[in-house]
């Protein structure tokens, strides 16, 4: 042989001995590999459950959202609730309701604010508002009286009373301005 053979061939063998070597580290990693994915499962596992906790809380959380729109809905949209059924906190003249605001607003509102109140007076004075509404403001003891607002139901019991007559209206108290002021007010049986 010649030395060029000898060459050729070291070098084809060697060229040969790096591929093998080559692709027995290949096959040594793929084998590593399969072994590991076959030898894991609970790596396997561990990804199918994340992905079902995600799942599950997303759906929780859609739920949860569903459940909030639907509540918001159902209070938005609740009917409300008249006082013409409800038993008066207190009962009491409009001039004596006017005359525990004017001694102190402080205990007035402790005592008085956002309860049903029934209270008796004479009609001083009989206006229509911005959305058509009657209100009625009872006479007080002075220059300051009791502002009534009526519920929307009880517009049509208005158009039996006049001014300088004696009513009993039961309503909500919400404190004083200028007047003493009662909201969702209706006129009780009282009045006849």
């Amino acid at each position: 042989m010649s030395n060029k053979n000898i060459r050729t061939n070291l070098s084809f063998t060697a060229q040969n001995m790096r591929d093998y070597s080559l692709n027995l580290t290949d096959r040594k990693t793929k084998e590593k590999m399969e072994v590991s994915t076959v030898n894991s499962p609970g790596k396997q596992n561990r990804i199918r459950n994340s992905s079902k906790i995600y799942k599950r809380l997303i759906y929780l959380f859609i739920v949860v959202l569903l459940a909030g729109f639907g509540l918001g809905f159902y209070l938005y949209n609740k009917p409300h609730q008249g006082i013409a059924n409800e038993e008066p906190v207190y009962s009491l003249s409009a001039v004596n309701l006017v005359k525990d605001y004017d001694a102190s607003e402080e205990a007035a509102n402790a005592k008085y604010l956002g309860k049903v109140l029934e209270v008796k007076g004479i009609i001083a004075e009989k206006t229509k508002d911005e959305k058509g509404m009657v209100n009625v403001t009872l006479q007080g003891p002075d220059l300051a009286g009791v502002g009534c607002q009526f519920d929307p139901k009880a517009q049509e019991q208005l158009a039996i009373i006049k001014e300088g007559q004696e009513v009993v209206i039961k309503g909500i108290c919400t404190g004083v301005l200028m007047d003493v002021v009662m909201v969702d007010c209706v006129i009780t049986n009282d009045n006849k």
